[in-house]
């Protein structure tokens, strides 16, 4: 009985990352594009975050530091650069 309830759950954990690859991925895509944009501006990434909205910085920290993201982040991030090797 317990191990049938802890497959499901692990079945609904992958389900779940499965379907929030894509949002993350396009996220992966946008930090990366956020880094070039640093870059040309001459900033740290410390100095940006720091000139960051505080709304953007929670939803930022929400997005990279939620253990319920992590799979999809570990999907998303595996996808982007093997994405970026075939290019």
């Amino acid at each position: 009985m317990g191990l049938n309830i802890t497959l499901w759950i692990v079945a609904a954990y992958i389900l779940l990352s499965l379907i929030l690859v894509p949002i993350q991925y396009n996220y992966i895509t946008h930090l990366k594009e956020t880094d070039k944009k640093i870059k040309e501006l001459g900033l740290t990434k410390e100095e940006y975050y720091e000139k960051m909205s505080f709304e953007t910085q929670v939803l930022t920290f929400s997005v990279q530091g939620n253990l319920l993201f992590l799979g999809a982040n570990l999907f998303a991030t595996l996808l982007y650069n093997w994405k970026q090797r075939k290019n």
